[in-house]
This record gives structure tokens, sequence and C-alpha cells, in this order.
């Protein structure tokens, strides 16, 4: 007997599922769901995007400078800011919690980028820039921190420390001669062999 007509032998006189057999099923597919719905939810969540932005920022500010062979500034707004002195604070400076591009303009001024996409996008408190740590070793928790991107295809060496939703520790790391930054677990620091 071959396969298919021993399938048709085995089926024949079945009209359908049983009642049993329908709740079996609907039982099973409850319990798998009570627990990947949750890892779904931190798998797709916020946090999850806002890194993506935020390497897509730092692509895109590589691919503008080379492009357009002009520098351009990635500026990292710390969650904390700089207190507030005497004198006028430039409104681009004084945004907190987010990352947005500047460029220097004919009167030596730093202005907005042109390009749309490399516009201003700040976070929530759930995900706090906390610090920035520069290839000197020297670690900025204040206000904001402007990190070149040069015309002929590099940047300098940054790892961004990130805390999401008051307990998990993330790193970006930008690399100097490298278009995409990665995003690492914990915070991590500059090693001596990577500089």
């Amino acid at each position: 007997m071959n396969r298919a007509s021993y399938l048709q032998e085995t089926l024949k006189g079945r009209d359908g599922f049983t009642l049993l057999e329908i709740i079996i099923v609907i039982v099973i597919i409850s319990v798998m769901s009570m627990f990947i719905a949750p890892r779904m939810v931190n798998y797709f969540g916020s946090a999850r995007s806002h890194f993506v932005v935020m390497t897509t920022i730092i692509a895109k500010t590589f691919d503008d400078s080379f492009i357009n062979d002009r520098m351009n500034f990635l500026v990292i707004h710390l969650y904390e800011p700089f207190e507030e002195s005497e004198g006028e604070i430039d409104e681009l400076f004084s945004r907190q919690n987010g990352v947005s591009v500047v460029n220097f303009n004919e009167k030596g001024k730093f202005v907005k980028s042109n390009n749309k996409l490399l516009g201003y996008k700040g976070f929530p408190e759930s995900f706090k820039i906390e610090e920035v740590v520069l290839s000197t070793g020297e670690k900025v928790h204040l206000g904001n921190v402007l990190i070149p991107f040069y015309p002929q295809g590099y940047s300098d060496n940054v790892i961004l420390h990130i805390l999401v939703n008051a307990e998990e520790r993330w790193s970006i790391r930008i690399y100097k001669l490298r278009k995409e930054a990665k995003v690492f677990p914990d915070y991590i620091e500059f090693e001596s062999s990577t500089l």
C-alpha cells in the first residue's frame, strides 16, 4: 500500500475534529502564549527601536559627511544637563537625552544639519544617555558631547553608556573607521589595544 492510499484509508470516516481535540489545541496555544508574549514584547519593545534609531543616525551622519564632503558633528545630549549659567544658552545645546547633527555655517556658528534625517531625536526617560567615554578615557556626564565625522570617512572612537528602564546597562561603541556602531550589553570601556 502506498503512502497516499494509507493516508486516505486513515482519514476515511473522519468528518472533522472532536470537541476534545479543539479544547486541547486551544489550551496548548494559550499556555505557549503566556510564555512567549512577554518575551516578544521585550524583543520588539521600545528600547530596541531606540537603539536602532541611534545606530541609524550614527551611520547616516557618517554617510552625509563622506558623500557631501563636509564635517558633521553628532551632538550627544546627555540626560543630565549643565547647570544653567548666566547668559543665553543656544537652543541647539539646551536639549537633553537625545541626539542631533550640526554643521558650521559660513559665519563659523553651529547650525542644524539641513538633512532632515539627521534632525534632533529625543529619547524618553526609560532610555537614559548617562555618559560618553572619549578615546582618551575621559568620561563626560553632563551637557553635550560633539563627535566629529570627517569628510575623509572617519570619526572619533567613542562609547555611549545608556541606562534602559532604570536597570539594564548598555553601551554603543562608535568606531573610528567603521560606519556601523555596535551595541553591547553592560557598560564597556576602551581597552588599550583597541585605540
